[in-house]
């Protein structure tokens, strides 16, 4: 496990949780053991969540009044999101392929935060149509929260013809998807057939039985004479996220449609770690907070009246 941790000086440091700005390049979603507190992703405002906004602590922090912002790093523009972390609450950030964990522990007036990218434990095994469901299917425990979030940090919504969506009449869904697509590659050889004159196109002429022979074997697409090896989720690692008396288990699932109730699946067990401030203290690799350098051009959303603001609040606390 890749860990680093990070000093949070004092003028970020409340009395139950500090303030940091966590920075994501397309899309994030960020959870712990009360459930979902922030997702975003840029284009899109399909669904858009942030609680940080309905916490009234973040008053006390600078920059507060600039709850996102916008910052170049190198060659990429990378968005930072403010958010409140509370001292011995694992905190876990997906997004942009990648999983990890923050956890942050008290210490005086300041604050020691763990960043680590989190172990994964792979097995594999084949599984019917309904094992596959029983482990991406929410509990029928009233106790138990689930939450499906992609590695690339996106959630799943709705279904449509990319993205095989694995809650809702699954198994129909990968039959129609299959015969919808096989439908159009045999009207690609058509639409081909008519405006080409040449060995592929004068072949599929002579014999015009063979594309209406293949069309009716499609209408009655029989799922079990081949092995179709179709990956599911959209080519990324699903996350199924389990939350139960404040305990989070987290399970990465890669599936691969074989054949007629015949499933590939990889899984990954994700464990969460929570931190003693010793086990902490022993990391060898720190970082030092620094300030934000806020670019107005970057955010036109943000006044140069905003960022005085919070460096005023900062020299107060300085004082």
């Amino acid at each position: 496990m890749a860990e680093v941790i990070q000093k949070i000086e004092k003028q970020y440091v409340g009395e139950d949780c500090i303030q940091m700005m966590i920075p994501f390049k397309k899309c994030i979603t960020i959870l712990n053991q009360d459930g979902i507190l922030f997702h975003q992703m840029k284009g899109s405002n399909l669904l858009y969540i942030n609680k940080y906004m309905e916490d009234e602590r973040r008053k006390q922090f600078p920059y507060y009044n600039i709850p996102l912002h916008n910052a170049r790093v190198g060659f990429n523009v990378l968005t930072y999101t403010n958010q409140l972390l509370e001292y011995g609450k694992p905190y876990i950030k997906i997004g942009d392929g990648k999983i990890s964990e923050n956890y942050v522990l008290k210490e005086k007036d300041e604050a020691v935060l763990v960043n680590a990218t989190m172990e994964v434990n792979k097995n594999s095994k084949y599984m019917t149509y309904e094992e596959f469901l029983k482990v991406i299917s929410k509990s029928d425990d009233k106790d138990e929260q689930t939450y499906f979030v992609y590695l690339d940090g996106s959630i799943p919504i709705n279904e449509n013809e990319d993205n095989l969506y694995p809650f809702k009449d699954f198994k129909e869904a990968i039959y129609n998807w299959i015969q919808n697509k096989l439908m159009q590659n045999i009207k690609d050889f058509r639409d081909y057939q008519e405006e080409h004159s040449d060995l592929v196109g004068d072949y599929l002429k002579e014999n015009p039985w063979f594309l209406n022979y293949m069309e009716a074997c499609v209408k009655n697409l029989d799922l079990s004479l081949m092995e179709f090896n179709l990956k599911i989720f959209k080519d990324v690692t699903l996350l199924v996220i389990r939350i139960k008396d404040k305990d989070i288990k987290i399970q990465g699932i890669e599936a691969t449609f074989v054949k007629e109730d015949t499933f590939k699946v990889d899984m990954y067990d994700i464990p969460v770690t929570r931190y003693t401030l010793e086990q902490i203290k022993s990391i060898p690799k720190m970082n030092i907070t620094r300030e934000p350098k806020i670019s107005l051009k970057l955010n036109p959303h943000v006044t140069a009246s905003d960022i005085e603001e919070a460096k005023q609040m900062i020299r107060a606390f300085r004082k």
